[in-house]
């Protein structure tokens, strides 16, 4: 009978999907950016487009967003990372922030749904890694000692001491 996951680690798991998810939904508006810059126009700084979006804007929030989505990739393949973890977990509040300073400070923007996306996705996605940090720095132990029993294997592999037993 096979074991059954833990709270942990399901939770983990899940986490590191919708990490991956959301990257691809980056990727997306990364290729949006560059093909129809005039998106950014009609769906996030919708007060007065003209003025402040152009060419440029859209390259460098396309570059923006491709960053974020290569990021979020390399976490959610590589959740154990802790300093990739936290990177990803400031990136999505780089992107509240920028969302909401846009909308309230720059007011280049207004509260709409090509607004109002990313700030639920960056708000979900603070609050589902501020709990799996919990999860995940109890489950760093078990990944360390499975790391350390990892190197202790290949190195006997390389000096010719290990030997692998026929049953």
């Amino acid at each position: 009978m096979a074991d059954r996951e833990s709270l942990p680690q399901r939770y983990i798991r899940y986490l590191r999907v919708w990490i991956g998810f959301v990257a691809v939904m980056a990727l997306g508006n990364t290729v949006q950016c560059f093909v129809d810059p005039q998106l950014l126009k009609s769906k996030l700084y919708t007060v007065n487009p003209e003025a402040n979006v152009n060419g440029l804007v859209a390259n460098l929030f396309g570059i923006w967003t491709l960053l974020s989505a290569a990021l979020r990739f390399y976490c959610a393949i590589d959740i154990f990372n802790i300093a990739l973890y936290h990177l990803t977990y400031f990136s999505f509040y780089l992107a509240l922030g920028h969302f909401v300073s846009e909308v309230l400070v720059y007011k280049t923007a207004t509260f709409s749904v090509g607004v109002m996306a990313p700030l639920i996705v960056s708000s979900l996605s603070i609050v589902t890694m501020s709990i799996g940090y919990g999860y995940l720095t109890k489950a760093q132990q078990n990944v360390e000692d499975i790391t350390d029993e990892t190197r202790q294997l290949a190195s006997q592999f390389r000096s010719g001491k290990y030997k692998v037993r026929k049953e």
